[in-house]
């Protein structure tokens, strides 16, 4: 069957067919490099670094870009409110957040563009737009005119006048429409800014994407990505911008679903995100300090990408005793380094049951990245596999572990990271993991606050209890002395 994708813009599913034979453009909408990053920010690209590893095992050579946004309203508020650079801030949150794709083995992505590194080319592209009599100045900066754009709303299925704009847009009395959205904002003292045409100032949140995905893929390109959150008003005003500039854009939209815990979904506003307690679970480093990298990367992928991701420790408890037990099954087949091509994974001679299983991995994978049916397929080659003795019962385990790879699952270094995330050095250690991941955050909190001395307390305290702490640029690790 060929492979189908949903795209979000036209509400269905069809066919793949590239723009350019045999090759894919991928746009992912990347972190604000201001703080710690949460599970939120790698959502994305975990889930779709699986969907272009399937894009590579199907024969395509995939460019899949992922931005870093360094300019934006909250890092310059950081900025301002603890004295330390723009730049600074940015550096050591995007390390962070690289160091942390590295954990979750996500390995897809060719660029990491900056919003900073694009300054002119912004400025020229706003400039295009008012040419096009798209945007127009006004007394903060320049602005787009969303009532020039045909079809305005047609991919969050808004109408124009119910619409106002996004939080990050100040507003401004000499707009033509309350929806109209920022291109350039003119500086205010304290702020980094660059020069044009339309006086000193910084790009606005949207024309950045537009820009970079326009730089790195083309003017249109194969598939635009992010999370369901960004349809607006973010994406559509990306799809404004783009339309207007170069005539087309992203052909097919892409969205992940997002966070929910024990079946409630979680946002900013959520109540819940008061306590600081509970915001704690969504932070990377507890996370993948508590459960392991491998085990939030497992999680993600027993669904649906479109789908929600329950992050509640029962389920994520849940999700590493399921992969524990597949590494068990796989034992010391995890150890071999690399992946097979999925041609010769399907002239492999199975017994039949096995065959079907993975026909049927083929098949989810083809079907919108079903990932989550494709992962039940794995555990019931397993199940298979202990009806199975001899060559076929080791054909039957190495079939599921290169099919996990295809998804970027069974590295060699993830059964280390499950077990040490599972506390089999005993209970007593994983208690004292959980603390110490939620020590650790308290003191990256302080040290970005610029509260050095609390900083050095904790490291000192910790270190007569017996722990060190040694910091890095993707963050904090400890051990004991």
């Amino acid at each position: 069957m060929p492979l189908t994708i949903h795209n979000t813009l036209t509400r269905t599913s069809a066919p793949f067919v590239p723009l350019h034979a045999g090759q894919v453009g991928m746009y992912l909408c990347g972190p604000t490099v201001y703080d710690d990053c949460h599970i939120g920010h790698l959502m994305g690209p975990v889930l779709f670094d699986a969907v272009a590893r399937w894009f590579t095992v199907s024969g395509y050579r995939v460019r899949l870009v992922n931005n870093i946004t360094d300019i934006d309203d909250k890092i310059i508020h950081r900025s301002i409110t603890t004295g330390e650079p723009w730049l600074a801030i940015t550096q050591r949150y995007t390390a962070q957040y690289l160091g942390y794709l590295k954990r979750l083995h996500v390995t897809s992505v060719t660029d990491h563009p900056k919003c900073s590194d694009f300054i002119p080319q912004m400025v020229a592209y706003i400039a295009d737009l008012i040419a096009k009599n798209r945007a127009y100045v006004a007394s903060d900066g320049v602005y787009y005119d969303v009532q020039q754009q045909a079809g305005y709303g047609k991919l969050s299925g808004r109408k124009i006048d119910e619409m106002i704009a996004g939080a990050r847009i100040e507003r401004d009395a000499g707009l033509r429409h309350p929806a109209d959205f920022a291109l350039w904002k003119q500086v205010k003292p304290g702020e980094p800014s660059w020069p044009s045409p339309w006086g000193d100032g910084r790009p606005g949140w949207h024309i950045e994407c537009s820009v970079m995905s326009n730089e790195t893929l083309g003017a249109t390109f194969d598939i635009h990505a992010g999370g369901d959150d960004l349809k607006f008003p973010h994406h559509e005003n990306e799809i404004a911008q783009g339309e207007a500039h170069g005539g087309g854009y992203a052909c097919c939209w892409m969205h992940n679903g997002l966070i929910q815990y024990e079946g409630r979904k979680v946002g900013k506003s959520d109540e819940r995100m008061k306590d600081p307690i509970f915001r704690q679970q969504f932070q990377a480093d507890h996370l993948l300090d508590t459960y392991g990298a491998a085990t939030v990367r497992f999680l993600l992928l027993q669904g649906h990408y479109r789908r929600p991701n329950d992050f509640a420790p029962s389920a994520l408890t849940a999700a590493r005793t399921a992969l524990g037990r597949m590494h068990h099954a796989l034992g010391s087949l995890l150890s071999h380094v690399g992946e097979p091509t999925l041609a010769e994974v399907t002239a492999r001679v199975l017994a039949p049951s096995i065959a079907r299983a993975r026909d049927a991995f083929i098949a989810a994978m083809d079907d919108d990245f079903n990932t989550g049916a494709a992962i039940a397929q794995l555990f019931s080659v397993l199940t298979e596999a202990k009806k199975l003795s001899g060559v076929e019962h080791q054909a039957a385990l190495l079939l599921v572990r290169d099919l996990g790879r295809f998804l970027g699952l069974f590295q060699p270094a993830d059964v280390i990271d499950t077990a040490r995330s599972a506390g089999d050095a005993g209970s007593e250690d994983a208690t004292l993991g959980k603390v110490m991941s939620l020590v650790l955050h308290i003191r990256q909190q302080a040290r970005a606050n610029r509260d050095f001395a609390t900083s050095d307390v904790i490291r000192d305290r910790l270190k007569d209890a017996g722990i060190v702490v040694k910091d890095a640029k993707d963050g904090a690790s400890w051990e004991r002395s």
